[in-house]
């Protein structure tokens, strides 16, 4: 996440102000006072709507490739919001702990493996969008060829893949940084800092770290997405045009639009918070550290609550557009009692109306 790397990193910020930074200094300090608590029933909703995104979706009677997908795209943003949750409550909601233990050696370990887990998952969350948009795209404009290449063994080995490239594409962010001591007023304090492999050869290292995972994760995704998602919305505007031609429309293309419809709904949301960041990563990367310090970590909170929204909310999207997810849902965890009600017969002779709750 953004922030993860940037809370506990000792920076030195430029006293000449180009770019608002005293102002955007001001609003971060502000925002920071309701980050934690707002970032705390974010992660807490999350995690329990993803965990039932994958109780639903991994049912028998509704699995299929696309679902699988989407199974393993909801286990990386709840490893994100799970490891999220104790960095928040520890940076954003414990200020009164004295220094010594706000920057232990324990938890700028801790802060470390954050960095490094949170970077992982969020990346492979990214990945996975990116797969299911192709795959559902590949699904429609194609349909003759899916029965092919579009089987439930494939989308495994697309989920695995994905997994596993990532944890080894992330290789240079694992040497970038390490947790260093400082003395500071007769206290030791640690830090997550640049590593001294990081700093070698004019900080060769970080410059590519920072090419890799603020541009490369995030534009990268989001162009191929927003080509993805008007190639979507032109198959859909032509499968009305068909409908409006034909008055017996099978329930199958029905049912196929009502998904391609809710994807496209979540490729959506994640170009709306994962753009922002990834437009002020390429802005830092060209116009430099000025506007890093005093720009891109000052909305360094906002992004990060943007990323933990869109991890947290596929949930409502799946219940609020998908019918076969609702009955799914319901058949799983409505109470017993409830379905098994039935209404009373009404007596065809009492002029009275009877009304069950």
């Amino acid at each position: 996440m953004t922030s993860t790397a940037s809370t506990n990193l000792t920076v030195v910020v430029s006293s000449q102000i180009e770019y608002y930074g005293e102002y955007l200094g001001i609003f971060r300090n502000n925002y920071t006072a309701v980050h934690g608590y707002l970032s705390l029933i974010v992660c807490v909703f999350g995690i329990s709507a993803n965990i039932l995104n994958i109780v639903v979706l991994t049912r028998k009677s509704i699995i299929s490739p696309t679902n699988a997908i989407l199974t393993g795209l909801a286990v990386a943003d709840m490893l994100v919001m799970f490891s999220y949750l104790p960095f928040a409550i520890h940076n954003y909601i414990r200020t009164d702990l004295p220094k010594a233990e706000k920057y232990s050696y324990g938890w700028a370990v801790f802060t470390l493996f954050h960095a490094h887990f949170t970077v992982v998952f969020h990346t492979i969350s990214i990945w996975l969008t990116v797969t299911v948009a192709i795959w559902r795209y590949m699904a429609v404009s194609c349909p003759a060829t899916n029965l092919n290449w579009g089987s439930m063994i494939r989308a495994k080995y697309a989920i695995i893949s994905t997994y596993v490239n990532c944890v080894v594409f992330c290789i240079p962010m694992y040497l970038t940084f390490t947790v260093r001591e400082i003395e500071e007023n007769r206290v030791l304090i640690y830090n997550v800092d640049f590593s001294e492999i990081a700093k070698e050869k004019n900080g060769l290292l970080q410059k590519v770290n920072f090419w890799i995972f603020s541009v490369l994760t995030k534009l990268v995704p989001c162009v191929a997405l927003t080509g993805l998602s008007f190639g979507l919305i032109r198959v859909l505007y032509q499968a009305d045009l068909r409908k409006q031609r034909l008055k017996n429309r099978v329930e199958s293309d029905r049912s196929c639009d009502r998904t391609t419809r809710m994807l496209l709904v979540v490729l959506l949301l994640f170009l709306l918070t994962e753009f922002p960041s990834g437009i002020l990563a390429l802005l830092s990367g060209i116009l430099g550290e000025s506007f890093f310090h005093q720009v891109y970590l000052n909305f360094g909170e906002v992004m990060d609550i943007l990323a933990l929204i869109n991890s947290a909310i596929n949930f409502i999207i799946y219940c609020s557009m998908s019918r076969q997810f609702r009955d799914t849902f319901a058949q799983l965890f409505m109470p017993k009692i409830v379905s098994q009600w039935k209404p009373y017969p009404a007596d065809p002779n009492s002029t009275h109306a009877t009304t069950f709750v």
